[in-house]
């Protein structure tokens, strides 16, 4: 096991009288959180592996749906830092956030980006608590973003799709390309909401698509009606930005994913295409070789080999 799959094995157990008790992939624990009586300091306990130190960007490790019951006061509650940076997008409930003098409400879609060594407090303020799916990295990426003015510690606005489950979801896997693919994501991500410039309508329509479960198939009149828009319409944008019919897109984006899916995971031809919703491991096995050329077990043949000799390199 190399560096970077034992540091995504480290455990944090949250637990207060009242708030679930859930377990987090996470570089921290509470031995490692230096208390005194005015603030904490968690530390970053894992080295970064040596492939993420070429990049300049390690993801250290992501939360999905960790839910806080215990309500902060931002007048007297003590404040903490991060030695790394941290996006909290917070999907449910009511919140406040306070770097400084300044204090921001919370709503459902807001974010809280922490900066290392910022000190901030933030967490939920209401009776239905604090629901949140958060991320953790560091990196010389990050530093740049920041020196350049690009990032810094504050509230932000993500929306309501869940955009970083995809992120955490990709963690979870040993292989450098699911690695490579979560940190130029994470990049993007927050390149678009540290700009503040809203994406166009149809850019938004694509990454509600791409952040979909696997096995969620929209129909051409759920992607109309979500878009506000003519199903005549919708076919003629979709045309126009992608090249592509939106039946067509569809299904071309999701047989990329299954070609991922097949080198990086060892479910079967069956399992895969149960993954990404399709009937039966037949009509999936020619889409696939209609889009490839070749079967899915040919194209698993073919290239897991290269996959396994970039593993063993890392």
């Amino acid at each position: 096991m190399n560096l970077l799959e034992k540091s995504f094995r480290y455990i944090y157990i949250i637990h207060h009288k009242n708030e679930k008790r859930m377990d987090k992939n996470c570089i921290m624990d509470d031995k490692k959180i230096e208390i005194n009586q005015t603030s904490r300091l968690h530390r970053l306990i894992a080295g970064m592996p040596e492939a993420a130190r070429e990049y300049g960007l390690w993801i250290i490790n992501g939360s999905i749906e960790v839910i806080s019951r215990r309500k902060i006061n931002v007048d007297s509650d003590a404040e903490r830092r991060f030695e790394f940076y941290s996006l909290s997008h917070m999907f449910k409930g009511r919140g406040k956030l306070r770097i400084g003098a300044q204090v921001w409400d919370m709503e459902p879609g807001d974010a809280v980006l922490i900066c290392p060594g910022d000190w901030h407090l933030y967490g939920g303020v209401g009776e239905e608590g604090y629901f949140e799916d958060a991320i953790r990295f560091c990196g010389r990426v990050p530093d740049f973003m920041r020196k350049s003015g690009i990032l810094h510690s504050g509230k932000l606005h993500l929306g309501k799709v869940r955009k970083l489950i995809p992120l955490v979801e990709q963690l979870r896997s040993p292989s450098p390309h699911a690695w490579l693919k979560s940190a130029l994501e994470l990049q993007q991500l927050l390149l678009e909401v540290a700009s503040g410039i809203p994406p166009s309508p149809m850019e938004s329509l694509l990454k509600t698509i791409h952040l979909s479960p696997a096995n969620r198939w929209w129909s051409v009149t759920e992607l109309a009606e979500l878009r506000g828009i003519s199903v005549d319409r919708l076919r003629r944008e979709f045309l126009k930005h992608t090249g592509m019919l939106p039946k067509n897109y569809l299904e071309h984006f999701k047989l990329r994913q299954a070609a991922e899916y097949l080198i990086s995971q060892s479910a079967s031809v069956t399992d895969t295409a149960a993954h990404f919703g399709y009937m039966d491991r037949y009509h999936f096995s020619r889409r696939f070789k209609h889009l490839y050329g070749i079967s899915p077990e040919q194209y698993r043949k073919l290239f897991a080999g290269t996959l396994s000799d970039d593993m063993s390199r890392h």
